[in-house]
């Protein structure tokens, strides 16, 4: 009875965890989403913006997500790099994974 009991109380759980890891990760996106539109809009999400172009170019975050070999860690770097060009806007460590988490939901599937 008590192997009955466990197995479906495991069975339960990989249910549930799934779904909860998938509701964190919309609520990152979602925080993320937030904060590059409150900080980051007017520079990295503009109509049609692609890679930067010329030295003082811009990229667009949907070109930085989708850049072949990027990832999530890769953007966390750039974000906590705060390279010279870019304001730093002090973001928490929390910030810049919710950030990296919105810029990777805008790859495009290959």
């Amino acid at each position: 009875m008590r192997a009955v009991a466990s197995g479906a109380i495991i069975s339960i759980l990989a249910l549930v965890v799934p779904v909860q890891a998938q509701d964190s990760e919309d609520a990152d996106i979602a925080k993320g989403r937030e904060l590059a539109y409150a900080l980051c809009a007017q520079c990295h999400l503009n109509a049609g913006q692609g890679e930067k172009e010329g030295p003082m170019g811009v990229p667009g975050f949907a070109a930085v997500a989708n850049r072949k070999a990027q990832t999530f860690d890769g953007i966390v770097r750039w974000l906590k790099a705060v390279p010279p060009m870019m304001p730093d806007h002090h973001l928490t460590l929390d910030e810049i994974d919710d950030l990296a988490a919105f810029i990777m939901s805008l790859r495009k599937a290959p």
